[in-house]
C-alpha cells in the first residue's frame, strides 16, 4: 500500500516539471538557426570614385565572415577591382549604423573566390562544415539580392547601409559540379547580388560560397550552385587563414533544445526522486526514534511508579521512581515532539522553480518565408 502511495506522490510531483518543459520548448520552436547565421553575412559593395560625379555605387555582392576580420565572396564580385585604382571595397554589415573600407587580399578566378580584410569592426564568424552534406538535405541561400532591393526601391546610398541579409530556403540536388570546380547543386533561389554569400546547412554551417545560378531561356535560375566547402578550406589555407571547421552532424536548434530540455526534466524528476527517498527515510527515522522514546519512557514511567510503591521498604524507592517518573514523562513528551515534527509531505507538492531562460532567447523567430527571387555580383 505504501508503494502505490509513493508513485501517485511521484506523479504529481513530476506534473509541474513537464507543464516547464513544454513550455520552454514552444518558446523556442520557431528558433532557427539560420537566423543567427544570417548575422555574419555582409553586402559587398564596390565604390567608384569620379572627379565629376564623386564617390558612387558601382556594384555589390555578398560576403561571409570566416574568421575575425575577414569576409570570403566569389573572385567575379571583386573583378572590377583590376580594372581601376580607384575603386574601393565596402563592407556592410546586416546590423549597426556603417560600413567598412576592405581590402582585398588574395582571388582565385579558377575557384570563383576571394578574401577580403576588413580595416575596422569585427563580424562573428560562421563555421565550416567539411563532413558530407545530405543529399537531398534543407539549405539556406544568405545575401543581398539586387531584386529584392529593387522592389524595396532602395536608393544606391540607402544599399550601402546596414540591413538584414535575405534567406531563402531549398535543398541540396545532387553532387553535380562544374569538371574544374567542386560545386553544390542546390534549389535555394538566388538572384544577381546573393554571389559571394554563403550556403549554410539548418545549423547555420557554411557548407558553400553560392556563385552562379542556372538560366532558361534568359529567366534567372531555378537551380544555384555553390563552391563548396572543399574548394573553399584549401583557398583559406593558402592565405594562411585557419577558419573553425567541423565535420559533426547537423542537429537544428530546435531539436537541441527540445533534447536539453528534456535532459534538465530527467535530471530535475531524479532530483525529485532522490529527495521524496530522502523524505520518506527522515519521516520513518523519525518515526522510529519517536516509538523507540516512547517504549523508553512508557518503561521508565512505569517502573517508577513501581518503586513509589516500595519507597517504605527501600530506602532509595523515593529518589529512583521520582527519577524515572520524571525522565519517563520527558521522554514521552520528546516522542510526542519527535512524531509530529518529522518532515512534512508538503514538501513534495511545493511549486517548481521556474524553469531558466533557454539559450536561444534572443533568436529571432525562425521559419522565415521563402523567397521566390529570381541570380547581382
Amino acid at each position: 500500500m505504501m508503494r502505490w502511495i509513493m508513485a501517485v506522490l511521484l506523479a504529481l510531483a513530476v506534473l509541474p516539471i513537464s507543464a516547464s518543459a513544454q513550455k520552454g520548448e514552444e518558446q523556442t520552436a520557431t528558433e532557427n538557426d539560420v537566423v543567427i547565421a544570417a548575422r555574419s553575412v555582409v553586402r559587398v559593395a564596390l565604390i567608384g570614385n569620379d572627379d565629376k560625379r564623386g564617390q558612387y555605387l558601382l556594384g555589390h555582392g555578398s560576403g561571409v565572415a570566416v574568421a575575425p576580420g575577414l569576409i570570403v565572396t566569389n573572385a567575379h564580385v571583386v573583378a572590377p577591382l583590376r580594372e581601376s585604382p580607384s575603386i574601393e571595397i565596402s563592407i556592410v554589415p546586416s546590423s549597426g549604423e556603417q560600413r567598412y573600407p576592405g581590402t582585398l587580399l588574395a582571388s582565385d578566378s579558377r575557384a570563383d573566390l576571394a578574401l577580403i580584410r576588413m580595416q575596422e569592426g569585427v563580424i562573428d564568424p560562421l563555421p565550416v562544415f567539411t563532413g558530407r552534406p545530405p543529399d537531398t538535405g534543407r539549405v539556406a541561400a544568405i545575401g543581398y539580392p539586387g531584386s529584392v532591393d529593387l522592389a524595396e526601391n532602395l536608393s544606391a546610398s540607402e544599399r550601402v547601409r546596414p540591413i538584414p541579409a535575405v534567406r531563402t530556403f531549398g535543398q541540396l540536388s545532387g553532387g553535380r559540379s562544374r569538371r574544374d570546380v567542386d560545386t553544390l547543386l542546390h534549389t535555394a533561389a538566388m538572384a544577381r547580388g546573393n554571389s559571394g554569400g554563403p550556403l549554410v546547412d539548418e545549423c547555420g554551417r557554411i557548407i558553400g560560397i553560392n556563385s552562379f545560378g542556372a538560366l532558361a531561356e534568359q529567366n534567372d535560375a531555378e537551380f544555384g550552385f555553390a563552391i563548396s566547402a572543399r574548394e573553399l578550406i584549401p583557398f583559406l589555407q593558402r592565405a594562411e587563414v585557419r577558419p573553425e571547421i567541423t565535420t559533426e552532424g547537423c542537429i537544428p536548434l530546435p531539436e537541441r533544445v527540445r533534447q536539453e530540455a528534456a535532459e534538465r526534466a530527467r535530471a530535475d524528476e531524479l532530483a525529485r526522486d532522490r529527495e521524496t527517498l530522502a523524505l520518506y527515510e527522515a519521516r520513518e527515522l523519525g518515526l522510529a526514534i519517536a516509538v523507540a522514546m516512547l517504549v523508553i519512557g512508557a518503561a521508565l514511567f512505569a517502573g517508577g511508579i513501581v518503586a513509589m510503591f516500595f519507597r517504605g521498604r527501600w530506602q532509595r524507592g523515593s529518589l529512583v521512581g521520582s527519577l524515572a517518573i520524571g525522565v519517563g514523562i520527558a521522554l514521552i513528551a520528546g516522542s510526542i515532539y519527535v512524531f509530529f515534527n518529522r518532515p512534512s509531505l508538503d514538501r513534495l507538492f511545493d511549486d517548481p522553480e521556474a524553469p531558466a531562460e533557454t539559450e536561444a532567447e534572443d533568436a529571432e523567430a525562425a521559419e522565415p518565408a521563402e523567397t521566390e527571387e529570381a541570380p547581382e555580383e
